[in-house]
């Protein structure tokens, strides 16, 4: 993250990897104490959650949790991830910024090219977020750039 916009408060930065897609029991166990963390931080804080959640949320807009730019497939574990968010009233940013292809996917196989990394912010960030990028790289997956 780069930038120079003064705030105040407290920055809750996660970096999580969720379970595979198909694994419910997993996934379970992945939500209910990363929901518990969420309950724990003050609705006055910066919350950050950037990973692989393993999970394709659709391109189908939802009113200020998902915007239009991500791709065409969801899975199960995707509609795990919109009932997080919704639940815990988070954004995924990489849904709301228009991007080439090649900069929304971090890897592919036998012709799958999954948007399967986020980043996640609670609603005090979200105007602070201009833009969110992909990096295909085994060091630096996204940044977000404030």
């Amino acid at each position: 993250m780069h930038g120079n916009t003064k705030v105040k408060g407290y920055l809750t930065l996660l970096a999580v990897y969720a379970p595979e897609e198909g694994e419910t029991e997993q996934a379970n166990e992945f939500y209910e104490p990363l929901q518990d963390q969420i309950d724990k931080i003050s609705k006055n804080d910066y919350i950050v959650f950037a990973g692989d959640y393993n999970a394709r949320v659709r391109n189908i807009p939802i009113d200020g949790i998902l915007g239009t730019n991500g791709e065409i497939t969801a899975d199960s574990s995707g509609h795990k991830l919109k009932e997080f968010i919704s639940v815990s009233e988070l954004k995924i940013t990489n849904a709301f910024f228009r991007r080439k292809e090649i900069h929304k996917m971090t890897w592919s196989a036998q012709g799958c090219r999954p948007i399967i990394y986020y980043i996640l912010t609670n609603k005090k960030p979200s105007p602070l977020v201009n833009d969110t990028n992909v990096f295909r790289d085994t060091v630096l997956l996204q940044t977000i750039t404030y």
